[in-house]
């Protein structure tokens, strides 16, 4: 999905507003969060005099936690930017005091791709300090292709924290070139803790783990980051004119279709729970444990009484509060697919119009459901979406709903502009 989708979060905000709140006195703001907002938002004007009044608020070392939360997101809006002529003031935040700082000035040098031979030694002199955020350190001299810090990793990798030991290997195999620890990041991908499970995703991605899409495929994450990462994966070798082992429509089919018999759980029931807790579950932040949940609803709806009352709950708790959760609505609509019950379909195609950004992963699950219960009447919608879709994943999803009706490719998408979509089409085609 489209990074930048959260960006612009105030869009009736003008540049001169903006620019005028963050040059505004502390003392003189209406709301001290005011000049936050503003450093964030400016990230959506790309010109000189938005530069320059970042740098400035990057610069500003008042000790007024307003202006510490404004400053780290200055400095990362001009990383942002990509604004190079701000390096060395970005560089001077590597000895500020506030860590929090130095975390975003560090991923900034690597985003702006600051000069090695200028930034070498702070960064190694905050791989060795235990009160940084170490896992940006490794991330980002292994972007810069940082040689001296190889000696420095290798002294990390006997440290007890999993998501620095999961970035000094990736970034290890990237500086060296020796990919023979990257099995180690897999098993990560099962790790107990969910946000060492995502994190991971994004070290095999550094480390060019094209063996691990497997294994990406079905990690109990959110399908964002699966789909992330093995898109960020595929890119690359479809640069280098590579195709992928077994094939990379199958995973990203899978991956968009969501079954959870297709995700690797890490989570057990000792018994059954009831109906409430299950769908209680859907709300949790941890996909191990959702994807269980939803697991053990399917399962369970075995006959005509067990559906009706899973549907039932199911849109009770929908029209109280998963309306307006992303992740529980995103497992809802796919659960209304996998119940098979026409009822919940105006809540479907609800969620395939829906353009709100965080509800974004629910649109191509709509597509599917929207296939499977409305045969008859759902090919101009998905046909539309197809061929209008916002972002490749819906576009993408809307081709499989159209194959799973056995209707045609539309020609437009053999085509796309996303050359993953078009192969999709084009394999479409040629059935």
């Amino acid at each position: 999905m489209d990074p930048n989708r959260f960006q612009n979060l105030f869009p009736g905000l003008s540049q001169a507003e903006a620019l005028a709140t963050l040059g505004k006195p502390l003392e003189a703001l209406e709301d001290v969060s005011d000049r936050y907002l503003a450093a964030a938002h400016l990230v959506n004007f790309p010109d000189d005099e938005t530069i320059t009044a970042l740098m400035a608020c990057a610069a500003d070392d008042h000790p007024a936690q307003a202006q510490r939360i404004a400053r780290r997101k200055a400095v990362e809006s001009l990383a942002r930017l990509g604004a190079r002529q701000a390096l060395p003031v970005i560089q001077n935040c590597l000895a500020s005091g506030d860590t929090y700082l130095v975390e975003n000035a560090v991923w900034a040098l690597a985003e702006l791709q600051a000069q090695p031979k200028v930034v070498t030694e702070p960064l190694l002199q905050l791989l060795r300090d235990g009160r940084q955020n170490r896992r940006v350190v490794a991330q980002t001299v292994a972007r810069l292709g940082i040689q001296e810090a190889v000696a420095p990793l290798e002294a990390l990798r006997q440290e007890e924290d999993p998501l620095l030991v999961a970035a000094v290997i990736a970034a290890l195999a990237r500086l060296t070139g020796n990919k023979d620890g990257l099995a180690a990041l897999e098993d990560h991908l099962l790790h107990p803790d969910v946000t060492v499970r995502r994190a991971v995703i994004q070290d095999l991605m550094d480390a060019q783990a094209f063996g691990a899409l497997a294994a990406i495929t079905a990690a109990p994450v959110s399908p964002v980051f699966r789909l992330r990462g093995v898109r960020h994966l595929a890119d690359q070798q479809h640069q280098d004119g590579v195709a992928p082992a077994g094939g990379l429509l199958p995973l990203v089919d899978r991956m968009l279709r969501d079954d959870p018999a297709t995700i690797t759980l890490v989570h057990r029931y000792d018994t059954t729970p009831g109906l409430d807790f299950l769908v209680q579950e859907l709300y949790g932040t941890d996909f191990g444990r959702v994807y269980l949940a939803v697991a053990t609803l399917i399962a369970a709806a075995k006959d005509a009484a067990a559906k009706a009352d899973t549907l039932a709950a199911l849109t009770r708790s929908f029209a109280d509060r998963g309306w307006n959760d992303y992740g529980a609505h995103y497992h809802m609509i796919k659960l209304f697919g996998w119940l098979g019950d026409p009822q919940p379909l105006p809540l479907v195609r609800e969620a395939l119009a829906n353009r709100r950004p965080q509800f974004q992963k629910s649109r191509p699950a709509a597509a599917l459901t929207l296939a499977r219960l409305d045969p008859r009447q759902a090919a101009p919608a998905l046909q539309d979406a197809a061929c209008e879709g916002s972002f490749w994943e819906l576009r993408y999803a809307a081709l499989m709903g159209l194959e799973q009706l056995g209707l045609p490719v539309p020609p437009a998408t053999l085509a796309d502009s996303d050359w993953l979509v078009a192969l999709r089409a084009k394999r479409m085609a040629c059935r």
